[in-house]
């Protein structure tokens, strides 16, 4: 966090800012189809059909019991680039519930944040400008935001390289963004690790494309600021203090509503059709 102080020097806005990473990544990476919140929201179905129940499960609840229903199996130990050691065990009984094509097969979260220390986990496929050294370092390096990015980018990659290696095939991607793990103070920075997220996720093909925000609206205003839209969109919007029928936090439509716990010991889900 520390050297996000004085960002403006880097960059004349936000906006600009947005625009010479898109441009980056586009080069990068070939084209680049960037979807709005509501481009994204209208390009695919809401695989949970209205009032259907779930839950979710991760590394805190490896002895515990799942009610039943859709599933969604986290992969991270509750850090970014960390792995759920249950996740193997969890992911089987998941798909149990899914025999028959009746539940949705299983979805798969992961934990995201921003750190510096994060950046020595960029994956070569998500540094998107290798430009001409600034005090020795590329300039993606010597930036916050283009690194933010690429910590987001890469957080989704990991995540992506633990469920291949795991021979998961999720039918859609979830990412967990909450206030308990570390983030910068300046939302900027915690805008562009989003949206690098979303890229790797949406504009990759992590299950098909199809990916969503878990967080909630308290949360996603402290961290990215009142009205903040990733760009490219997600495809839908989960958590509690939600509601079926509505716009979620991220401008995506709300896809599932987080409820209590069940008497198994995990958070139960419904649906919104």
């Amino acid at each position: 966090m520390g050297r996000t102080t004085g960002e403006g020097q880097l960059l004349r806005s936000a906006r600009d800012a947005r625009a010479m990473r898109l441009a980056a990544a586009a080069l990068a990476c070939g084209a680049l189809l960037v979807q709005s919140a509501t481009a994204a929201a209208a390009a695919v179905t809401n695989p949970y059909g209205a009032g259907t129940t779930g839950y979710d499960v991760g590394y805190p609840n490896c002895t515990e019991t799942p009610p039943g229903g859709f599933a969604i199996v986290g992969l991270g130990g509750g850090r970014p680039f960390t792995t759920n050691g249950c996740s193997g065990a969890e992911w089987k009984t998941a798909e149990s519930f899914a025999v028959g094509g009746v539940t949705p097969s299983p979805a798969l979260y992961f934990n995201t944040g921003y750190a510096g220390a994060y950046a020595r986990d960029i994956t070569v496929g998500c540094k998107t400008y290798e430009g001409p050294s600034v005090g020795g370092l590329s300039r993606h390096e010597a930036s916050t935001l283009e690194t933010a990015w690429e910590i987001g980018c890469s957080e989704a990659a990991y995540a992506g390289g633990v469920a291949a290696a795991g021979g998961y095939g999720p039918s859609m991607w979830w990412a967990d963004i909450e206030t308990g793990n570390s983030w910068s103070t300046n939302q900027t920075v915690n805008q562009f690790t989003v949206d690098g997220i979303a890229y790797e996720m949406e504009s990759k093909g992590m299950g098909n494309g199809v990916a969503g925000a878990y967080s909630y609206p308290a949360a996603w205003t402290k961290l990215f600021g009142s009205g903040f839209t990733p760009s490219p969109g997600f495809s839908g919007d989960w958590g509690p203090d939600l509601s079926c029928g509505s716009v979620g936090f991220s401008g995506a439509a709300v896809w599932i509503v987080q409820g209590a716990t069940s008497s198994g010991g995990v958070d139960t889900d419904t649906g919104c059709g």
